[in-house]
């Protein structure tokens, strides 16, 4: 099997309420997700045990929020993240329950802010939409969700909605 060459924390607070843990990226000419709302997560580290391992790095990293191996709720299937030009990363997606929403604490060279976003918002087909992309072709439209005025799209809203089973609106 193919070793995935990044990893993704989902942190999902289940109560009051549900939500999902998001970062607006921050702004670098060498990211091609820069700005770009994503879940914590990035590139495994040679010195990373596992995936796993580099998911709870970079949630830590990010967000200043620790977790342990045992809050892993669902590993989910390797995915393709996709960008305007190969290489691609192959990620691996994992799920953590926490009771609520936790504090974080931002790195800024990684991360501009962060959001828990409500699930509600994510089950409303009134907050999807589709829209152009910069660098793409204007009738190329993307399925996305508007959030504080960045839209939540690519890689993070494919990952959210086949998590959640959610139907992009047509």
């Amino acid at each position: 099997m193919t070793q995935p060459d990044a990893a993704v924390a989902i942190v999902h607070a289940r109560g009051p309420g549900e939500s999902v843990l998001l970062i607006r990226r921050t702004e670098r000419h060498d990211d091609p997700w820069s700005g770009h709302w994503s879940f914590p997560g990035g590139r495994c580290d040679p010195q990373d045990r596992d995936p796993l391992a580099t998911a709870l790095r970079e949630l830590y990293e990010e967000c200043g929020i620790r977790l342990e191996r045992e809050q892993m709720e669902e590993a989910l299937p390797h995915t393709v993240a996709r960008r305007l030009t190969p290489p691609y990363l192959l990620v691996a997606p994992f799920v953590f329950g926490v009771n609520a929403e936790l504090p974080t604490v931002l790195d800024p060279r990684e991360a501009a802010a962060a959001l828990w976003l409500p699930l509600s918002d994510l089950r409303d087909p009134a907050r999807h939409d589709k829209r152009p992309m910069l660098g793409r072709a204007p009738e190329s439209l993307f399925p996305c969700v508007e959030l504080a005025g960045t839209p939540l799209w690519g890689f993070t809203y494919r990952l959210l909605t086949e998590w959640l089973d959610i139907a992009p609106r047509e």
